[in-house]
């Protein structure tokens, strides 16, 4: 609940309160300033709401962007790694050698170099 939906409510709660005053003494003023107290109080918790409404909106969508800028990711490293299964199994296919040096994490390692 924000501040605009608290003194929404408060001002609703007065207004209706002057309002029923009014009634009970014939003062139709005061009626009248408790009726319009009323729906200043009914239109700021509108607005409390809507500004809620926005927030939680703001919030699901950062997270949606994150989630989605996450399987951008995955997806581009699983491509990746696609094409580098492929690169290989070409390589061996035409009777290649694969490269004598991979990089790996970072490390160079020694691969095996197969030979006919």
């Amino acid at each position: 609940m924000n501040k605009h939906q608290v003194k929404g409510t408060i001002d609703d709660v007065a207004g209706r309160m002057k309002r029923q005053a009014g009634e009970w003494t014939g003062d139709t003023k005061v009626q009248l300033e408790g009726l319009g107290q009323q729906v200043k109080g009914k239109a700021e918790k509108a607005l409390g709401t809507a500004k809620e409404a926005v927030h939680d909106g703001q919030d699901q969508l950062k997270g949606q962007g994150k989630k989605a800028w996450e399987m951008v990711q995955d997806s581009a490293s699983e491509a990746k790694e696609e094409a580098e299964r492929r690169r290989q199994a070409q390589q061996m296919k035409d009777g290649g050698d694969l490269d004598p040096v991979h990089q790996s994490g970072g490390e160079v390692e020694k691969t095996h170099s197969y030979q006919r």
